[in-house]
């Protein structure tokens, strides 16, 4: 059974619903046929007369003087009114341009020449911010002193009227300043409150995007302007009472070249004492290296610093009191941030070594009158952490005190992780230490390091070269005013395939050098000490050493045997390839007595060329002289000496002529005194033996002459002749003369 819902008594809605929605109809018409009406007045608005209504409005609102080109209709952010060709002037001066100016505007109002603006959006403004040298901001805000006619002239800008004076103020005598603040001026607080508190325009947001700021300083001959910063934000300027403004900052968007700031800015109750900014920013990813080149001025660094370090992200949360930033003092003791980075991997040159680095981050936090940093991260295979706390605000700049000071800790470094320079071979060893590092405040000074550093089993090669330790230990110390000391040991030290139970030096680093004060070097027998120093710049060092009681074993491979001792001062430069030795020059003295050819055979045949007969006979347990040694004039690594000796049994050998270190070969001439049998002759004939004695002991009777050259492993010996020795030779005969008679 079906019923009709008209004829229903359990519907009656049904028949109020109707009436309802009649009643609906009618309101929603009437307010088309309203709107409709009222967008048709608005269409039939002089535009020009329009154009100049909201011109002279915003110019009263705000207080400079405002400029439109041109007026229209615009549909993109709603309907509402789209300008062009927005000038702001203020004190005859362009503060702003922007391309286009859209206000979404209240109709009703607008109708009746009063113009109530509820959002606008500046697209592509042009801010431009002007400074004279010679009247800057801070002078000009503690000469000026603005009467209620000054005021009056100027529209109410009292800005205007102290930022940028028309005419400069000749000097009056005052009573002496407090030193004004190295932040912001107090004064500049107040005229931004004052401002803000008769801006009388009622906006909800302001929209900027595609901005650019420009600093003009005006020199003597032109302006100089900055590059411009460019800046996207929304501006809310909350006014719940009179007496009450919020001014917040919404997706703010600064592009400082490298840097790429988006974040929130808010400052409550700006009108208030009372009142606190809040700041919250990030970074987009960007390079320490680009951000050092903008920052550094290049006219006084030739060379910007290479830093192939990129942050992946930098954040800012910062709040104080806004009175505070007007007093350093109240804004050490109210600031409250912390700012956090992550970086990425990277790899980081050090003198020719590249160093990978990875998983670095850090933070830092203002508290009580210090910022404390910690810093962290992972490099060759150990960890590196960077910790500290730095007095804010900075010291001024007539304080001599350090700026930075931090504490490095270096745990269990592989330097096998390094990749070396070509010509070297990889590095090997561990390290480990502590370093507090104190760095001038203006960065131009020499650091202060105290610490120490403890090395196990480094080694470092190259061709021809080799430098490794057991066990190294470094201490650093600095003074203020005095040069940084180094005290440095070393055990079981290899330095060139010569081989040191310990090392002990002491260094000290005074400005652009290296000053070796005293070493003391103990290889398996005697002591060798050295003193120098080098120029870091030029590369040129200048050494003096000493060495007693050395067995000469140590330093020759055991080719040579006995006690050795040397004495010497060389100078020279470090070349920029390996080896050392071709910069080379100085004067070195050797003196070895007794001498023994441990492996003989290479001796044993140059000498077998002098006396055939002697050498034969000689059994491989060596060679033995009395005495070996001679000076040395080096120039470029090339060792020079007219005095060269080989004193023994069976012959006396001089030589003179050039040994090249760097290439290891012999360029030489030289001469051979064999001496006679006296055992035999002593048996034949006591006064023949006497006679041959003396003549020996005069150097002998005969010379030969040889030329030795070529590699010094294998060198050639040719001989030259045989010639007597003319007063040893007569007086010898003239005795044997006798003899025989």
């Amino acid at each position: 059974m079906t019923r009709s819902s008209k004829k229903s008594p359990y519907a009656p809605w049904k028949k109020a619903n109707a009436r309802g929605k009649k009643w609906l109809k009618a309101i929603t018409l009437g307010l088309i046929l309203l709107l409709a009406g009222a967008g048709a007045l608005v269409l039939l608005l002089d535009r020009d007369t329009l154009r100049k209504t909201i011109a002279q409005s915003l110019s009263e609102k705000t207080g400079t003087q405002v400029e439109i080109q041109f007026l229209d209709l615009g549909y993109s952010h709603g309907l509402g009114l789209e300008s062009g060709g927005l000038t702001v002037r203020s004190g005859g001066r362009q503060l702003l341009w922007a391309e286009s100016l859209f206000l979404e505007v209240k109709i009703w109002p607008l109708l009746v020449g009063e113009v109530v603006i509820e959002n606008a959006s500046i697209v592509k403004p042009r801010i431009k911010v002007y400074l004279d040298p010679q009247e800057p901001p801070i002078k000009n805000f503690k000469k000026a002193s603005l009467s209620d006619r000054d005021k009056k002239n100027t529209n109410g800008n009292s800005w205007a009227k102290v930022l940028i004076p028309e005419k400069p103020e000749q000097a009056q005598p005052s009573p002496p300043q407090p030193a004004p603040s190295p932040l912001i001026d107090r004064r500049i607080i107040d005229e931004f409150r004052n401002r803000l508190k008769n801006f009388h325009l009622t906006v909800k947001n302001i929209h900027v995007e595609q901005g650019t700021l420009q600093v003009i300083r005006n020199g003597p001959t032109e302006p100089h302007e900055s590059e411009p910063l460019g800046f996207s934000f929304d501006l809310k300027i909350l006014r719940p009472d009179a007496e009450i403004i919020d001014v917040i900052l919404e997706d703010v968007r600064l592009d400082l070249g490298p840097l790429f700031l988006l974040g929130r800015i808010e400052a409550d109750n700006v009108l208030s004492d009372t009142s606190r900014i809040e700041v919250q920013l990030r970074t987009q990813p960007f390079s320490i290296t680009e951000l050092v080149q903008t920052l550094q001025d290049k006219s006084d660094s030739p060379a910007n610093p290479d830093l192939p370090l990129r942050i992946e992200q930098l954040t800012l949360l910062a709040s104080c009191p806004l009175n505070s930033l007007t007093d350093k003092v109240a804004l050490a003791r109210d600031l409250k941030a912390e700012t956090r980075f992550v970086a990425g991997d990277a790899q980081i040159p050090v003198r020719g070594y590249q160093v990978a680095v990875s998983q670095v981050k850090g933070k830092a936090r203002w508290e009580e009158n210090y910022i404390l940093y910690d810093i962290q991260g992972e490099a060759l295979n150990g960890k590196v952490r960077i910790d500290g706390q730095q007095p804010f605000p900075f010291p001024s700049e007539d304080n001599s005190s350090p700026h930075f000071e931090t504490e490095i800790q270096l745990t269990r470094l592989d330097v096998s992780r390094l990749t070396a320079p070509e010509g070297w071979a990889q590095p090997q060893g561990l390290f480990s230490g502590t370093l507090k590092v104190a760095i001038p405040r203006t960065l131009d000074g020499p650091l202060q390091v105290t610490g120490s550093l403890m090395g196990e089993n480094l080694s470092l090669a190259a061709k021809n070269f080799k430098l490794a330790s057991l066990k190294t230990e470094i201490q650093i110390e600095s003074a203020p005013g005095k040069p940084m000391m180094v005290n440095w040991t070393a055990e079981q030290l290899t330095v060139d395939q010569v081989r040191f139970r310990k090392v002990a030096a002491q260094v000290s680093l005074p400005p652009g050098k290296i000053v070796l004060a005293q070493s003391k070097w103990t290889p398996a027998h005697g002591t060798l000490t050295a003193h120098g120093t080098y120029d870091t710049e030029s590369r040129k060092y200048q050494l003096e050493l000493l060495g007693k009681d050395l067995r000469a074993g140590d330093y020759t491979r055991n080719q040579i045997q006995g006690i050795m001792r040397v004495h010497g001062s060389v100078n020279g430069y470090v070349p920029e390839k390996l080896p050392g030795i071709r910069g080379l020059f100085g004067t070195v003295s050797i003196k070895i007595s007794p001498v023994i050819f441990d492996q003989s055979e290479k001796i044993k045949s140059l000498l077998t060329v002098i006396d055939p007969i002697f050498f034969r006979k000689q059994s491989s347990r060596g060679l033995r002289f009395d005495y070996l040694g001679g000076n040395f004039k080096i120039n470029n690594g090339k060792f020079k000496t007219s005095n060269l000796a080989l004193k023994g049994e069976p012959m006396d050998v001089y030589l003179e002529g050039i040994f090249d270190g760097y290439n290891k070969t012999l360029d030489m001439r030289g001469k051979a005194l064999p001496k006679f049998g006296l055992s035999k002759a002593l048996k034949a004939s006591s006064q023949l033996g006497r006679l041959l004695s003396k003549a020996q002991a005069e150097s002998g009777l005969i010379e030969t002459h040889f030329k030795l050259d070529g590699p010094v492993s294998r060198p050639q010996m040719r001989l030259l002749g045989i010639k007597p020795q003319k007063n040893n030779t007569r007086q010898l005969l003239k005795n044997l003369k006798g003899l025989i008679r």
